[in-house]
């Protein structure tokens, strides 16, 4: 589990569900809470994909979040 902090996401171009949901991860990985840090981004994974298979994330966006958070 990691955060590449390299990588910037343009918040503009993200859903609120999104921007919490990264914030929360953000929180959790600050304070190494790695059993929420685990259970948000399971969680955030399903919202993502929906995300941007209805368009509201570009193909873009979904690559830099899935680089950004490690999801496969």
């Amino acid at each position: 589990m990691y955060i590449d902090s390299t990588i910037t996401l343009d918040s503009s171009k993200l859903p609120q569900m999104l921007k919490d949901d990264f914030a929360d991860l953000q929180r959790y990985y600050d304070e190494g809470d790695w059993f929420n840090f685990g259970i948000t981004i399971e969680n955030s994974v399903p919202s993502i994909k929906a995300f941007y298979a209805n368009g509201t994330i570009d193909s873009e966006m979904f690559s830099l979040i899935r680089k950004k958070f490690g999801i496969a």
